[in-house]
């Protein structure tokens, strides 16, 4: 049942990251009016020494975002090597990895006064909408993806072997076998050359049919008047039995988008972060940036 309940590290970060969401949305809210500018007009505003790029606000908010997209990076130092349990689960770190890349990018945002001029800035800023876009597209199909209580990705017999523990538990309850019919052919051995938009669609429709078939074993279920009491500790038992099931449906199409994606993601990931720091380098060079040490003029 540990394997129904959200982790405590992801609502944290949750937590933290609609807090974060929120003080930045009551910033806008306060500066909407020189937000809306025209680049011509802003100079002219009160709030333009506090909000443009260069202001107290506005680089403060590109110091924060940037240190976020550092510490983003450690979710790949945790993962590839520093293995040692008593720094966290990795679905903690992926958590974090999350919440640091998502506010990080709230931050930027705010930084470039939601008008980027220069030519790096503006590529620098597409290149983190196109990361944080598949990074969304990623922690969706990492969501798929069967794993342990730490994290690590289950191999397909510890998935099979976890099905059969859930239908073993859903047995005890009285739950009928022919209600629980596990697969007799996984996904391990479907043809391997599926595309991977082929693969997303199947894990998309896989989806669609999870929904259905829970809806209507919970139907079953609620209508059996002695299933019908025990309701509450079987229907999550159930919803997790026919995940997995579907998980081991779609495995190798979820083995196959995981590898994709990870090349993606980390490519783009590896300009995006060249762009940045081209573009630090230069304003702190030509910028009219007040740091301390004379770092900026």
């Amino acid at each position: 049942m540990s394997s129904t309940r959200t982790p405590a590290a992801t609502l944290l970060f949750l937590v933290f990251g609609l807090g974060c969401a929120g003080v930045l949305a009551a910033l806008v809210l306060w500066g909407r009016e020189y937000f809306l500018l025209p680049a011509v007009r802003r100079p002219l505003h009160d709030l333009h020494a506090l909000l443009r790029s260069s202001g107290s606000i506005g680089l403060s908010c590109g110091i924060a975002g940037s240190a976020l997209f550092l510490l983003n990076l450690s979710y790949l130092l945790r993962k590839h090597l520093l293995r040692v349990r008593w720094l966290g689960s990795l679905r903690a770190w992926m958590s974090f990895h999350v919440f640091t890349g998502l506010t990080g990018s709230l931050l930027i945002l705010v930084h470039s006064s939601f008008q980027p001029r220069s030519s790096l800035g503006i590529l620098a800023l597409g290149c983190l909408g196109v990361v944080v876009t598949t990074g969304l597209m990623g922690r969706y199909i990492y969501a798929h993806v069967p794993r342990s209580l730490e994290g690590r990705e289950l191999r397909v017999e510890e998935l099979r072997h976890r099905l059969l523990r859930y239908r073993s538990q859903l047995a005890a309850h009285g739950l009928a076998f022919a209600w629980l019919d596990l697969p007799e052919r996984s996904a391990t051995v479907q043809d391997q050359a599926r595309g991977t938009l082929a693969c997303l669609a199947g894990v998309i429709a896989g989806d669609r049919e999870l929904r259905r078939r829970y809806r209507e074993l919970r139907g079953r279920i609620l209508r059996d008047p002695a299933l019908a009491r025990e309701a509450s500790e079987i229907l999550p038992l159930a919803r997790e039995f026919l995940r997995d099931r579907q998980r081991l449906d779609r495995f190798a199409d979820l083995r196959a988008l995981m590898g994709s994606w990870r090349f993606l993601h980390r490519w783009l990931a590896i300009v995006m972060i060249a762009m940045v720091a081209f573009h630090i380098a230069l304003a702190l060079k030509w910028g009219n940036l007040h740091l301390p040490g004379g770092l900026g003029r």
